[in-house]
């Protein structure tokens, strides 16, 4: 796998555009790209996709034009994932994602009292 660009971020999730599928990636039914654990709030992406689990994120092959949303679970009653839809915005406006195939990370921090790296939390 290698990266062609930093695509673009929405949130504490960050977006690279890819050139392939990477072999080590397992296919996964589609699900939330990052969930708070505390406000019900979400980042998901709705359309045609192929989602696939990695290590430290997920890659996404988009087939078309799909929507990247962050909102609340409560709106979505009656939507799925599939559905090309705009939901109401939680704190981010939602973003229009390309056909392509990118890997979508959580952002991390440096936390200067460990010493280490840790992904944001909501």
């Amino acid at each position: 796998m290698k990266i062609l660009n930093q695509t673009g971020h929405q949130g504490d999730t960050q977006w690279y555009a890819i050139d392939c599928i990477p072999e080590n990636a397992k296919k996964v039914e589609k699900q939330f790209i990052a969930a708070s654990e505390q406000s019900g709030s979400f980042h998901a992406l709705f359309g045609v996709y192929d989602q696939y689990e990695m290590e430290d994120g997920f890659i996404l092959d988009v087939k078309e034009e799909c929507v990247l949303n962050h909102s609340l679970q409560q709106h979505l009653n009656g939507v799925t994932m599939d559905d090309v839809k705009v939901l109401p915005k939680k704190d981010h406006r939602h973003s229009i994602i390309n056909k392509g195939i990118y890997y979508v990370g959580i952002q991390t921090r440096f936390d200067p009292l460990s010493g280490m790296k840790e992904k944001v939390r909501d």
